[in-house]
Parts: C-alpha cells; structure tokens; sequence
C-alpha cells in the first residue's frame, strides 16, 4: 500500500510539472517589434490596431517604429529594435529595407514576419535566411486586376467605340505598385476596345496624386475612367475631376484599393465605382504566426507564404461591409487561429463577408 502511494505522488508531480511547463510557456511575455511606414494613413492605424488587439490576447509587448514616410528613419528603427533584442519583429519592408533588416535580424538570432511587401527573389525560409520565417500581404496583382475589370466593364464606349482609361500609379520600384501594375495590364491585354491614355506616379500620396492627374486630365480631356493605384490616391483623383468642374462617377469612373473610410463614403455616395482591400488585416494575421513560432510551433514550409484574397467593395456591398467590419476590424478569435491553444489551427487566413458561402 505505501508503494503505491509513493507511485500515486510521484506521477501526480510529474503531471503538475508538465502543467506548469505549459502553463509558463504560453504565460511568457514576449516582445515584438512591429515596423510601418506611416501612420498619417487610416490604413497603418487599422494595421496597428489589428496588432495590439491581439497583443492584448496573447499578453505581448509590441514595440512600435513609425517610420513617418522617412526611409532612414525605417532604417533607424529597425537597428533600435535589433538593440533592444525583441523577440521577434514584423516588418514591412518599405525602400528596399527587407534584404538588410534580414541580414542583420539573422546575426541577431531574430525571427522575422515580412508583411504588404514582397522581396524578389527571396522567399520565406530559405536557406540563406532562416529566420524569415513566413510572408503575409495581398495578392496585388490579382487585386489590380479586379479594380481594371470592374472598370472596363462598368464604361460605355465613345463615338469612336474606345473606352479611354487613365492610370495613377504607386511608388515606382515598390512591389506593391508594380504587381497592382501587372494586374492592371492583364486586364487591359485581354479587354478590347480599352485605349490607355497615360500614366502617372501618384506615389500613394493624395496630393501627389491630385497634381499629377490634373496634368494627366487636362492633355487627355477624353478619359472617362481612371484605375487609381491605392485610396490616398483616389482621393486625390476625384479631388482633381471637381476641381476640372466633373463629377466622379458620373462624367468619369474611379476604382481604388484600400478601403480607407473616406473611400467607403465615397463608395456608397456612389463617387467611386469599386474598391478593395482589408489587408490592414495581415499584421495581426502575421502576429498569430509569430506567437506560435515563439512558443515553438513553426510556420510549416508550405503555409510561410500566405497572399490574401481581399474584399471587393461597390455600392451594394458596403452596408454589409460596415457590419462585419466596424471600424475596420472584425470579430476575430484570436486563440482559434493559434495552434498554442488549437493544434489543428492552420497558417491560413481569409478576408470574407459573413454572407460569403
């Protein structure tokens, strides 16, 4: 009998050490640095909400870098971070910053999430960077390529059986203007009839924008639609056709990317043909990866590269779209996504409306 109640309490200690290993590790508070370009724009002040959201859940320390639209000031930020020796950093690597920031991330011993941005030629877990352990962002191009086809679709032609389209781009060399780009010349390619009549650099900047499509409008008065590379930049179109004494979506269709909330008015007032976007959403879908890569549950290699599937938006869509995402942000199980407390959670995370089938 005493045998084995000596048995009975030493596997009754071996169970409570086990919990309490489990207990800990998910109890451990982890830092994580967090990088954006801006914040002057809605869109990065959704994508830090998302962020502290589930900071809060799983009982992280975000550090926040505010680049302020300064390449050098992303550059500083990302060494003040590395300094500190966060345990993990989720970075969008804006102005060609994403080869450097994983180079010295990897002499630091520092996981690293890539959000918005794409690097060419480089992909999540690769060899000579193991410590770029998974991607989250937008598929682009293909987001590019819905703005054009839904612009193509909704123009009448002219007189001359031409529907003529003007383009504002984004910052020339950025992976994000240039696959919004690509989407936008699969489009036109294979839609007849559509004539481009110039681009411009908008810079996804809204003044910038306005000023380079007023030039743009007034050497081709003929435009009657515009593919605005993202919302700041739409903005600032449909800012320039009053100015030209148009009404946007009347005398000249806009479609956007972003779903920032003037353009959603926009959207609903009927000024703007279509929008899309939501992928405020991926830092804090790139949050849960790290989370469980800190608590030794890796990204699998086939799950590291997650591009998003956005959310369309026109007119009729938009009073569903403030119901499932009031203030941009949805509800969201935080713990169900994390294979810390759901083993069969997958690296996979959608943009959808509840009325999605």
């Amino acid at each position: 009998m005493g045998k084995k109640f000596v048995t009975f309490l030493v596997l009754m200690a071996l169970v409570l050490v086990s919990a309490v290993g489990v207990t800990q590790a998910q109890e451990k508070k982890f830092t994580i640095g967090v990088t954006v370009p801006t914040l002057d724009a809605q869109f990065w002040n959704r994508y830090v909400d998302f962020i502290r959201e589930g900071a809060e859940v799983f009982g992280i320390e975000i550090v926040l870098v505010n680049a302020d639209n300064k390449p050098d000031q992303l550059f500083k930020g990302v060494e003040d971070l590395i300094a500190r020796g966060v345990d993990g950093l989720i970075h969008v690597p804006y102005w060609e910053s994403g080869l450097k920031t994983l180079t010295d991330t990897l002499a630091a011993n520092i996981p690293v999430i890539m959000t918005d941005v794409y690097i060419p030629g480089i992909d999540p877990q690769s060899p000579d960077f193991p410590n770029y352990i998974a991607f989250v962002g937008p598929s682009d191009e293909e987001a590019g390529y819905a703005m054009a086809k839904a612009l193509f679709e909704a123009m009448e032609p002219n007189e001359q059986g031409e529907k003529v389209v003007g383009v504002v781009d984004g910052t020339p060399g950025t992976t994000v203007a240039i696959d919004r780009r690509k989407g936008f010349d699969k489009a036109l390619a294979e839609t007849p009839g559509v004539r481009l009549a110039g681009a411009v650099n908008g810079n996804f900047v809204r003044d910038t924008s306005q000023t380079a499509f007023e030039s743009l409008y007034q050497g081709n008065p003929d435009i009657k639609g515009v593919w605005a590379a993202n919302g700041g930049t739409a903005t600032g179109v449909m800012a320039a056709l009053r100015n030209a004494g148009k009404v946007p979506g009347k005398d000249v269709l806009v479609v956007a990317m972003d779903l920032n909330p003037e353009n959603v008015d926009a959207v609903e007032a009927g000024e703007l043909l279509f929008d899309i976007g939501g992928h405020w959403l991926q830092g804090g879908f790139a949050l849960v990866l790290m989370y469980d890569y800190l608590n030794g549950k890796p990204v699998p290699a086939d799950e590291a590269n997650v591009k998003l599937s956005l959310l369309p938006l026109t007119k009729d869509t938009v009073e569903q779209f403030r119901k499932d995402f009031p203030n941009g942000l949805p509800e969201y199980d935080w713990k169900e996504r994390s294979k810390v407390f759901n083993p069969e959670a997958r690296a996979t995370f959608e943009l959808r409306y509840s009325t999605d089938k």
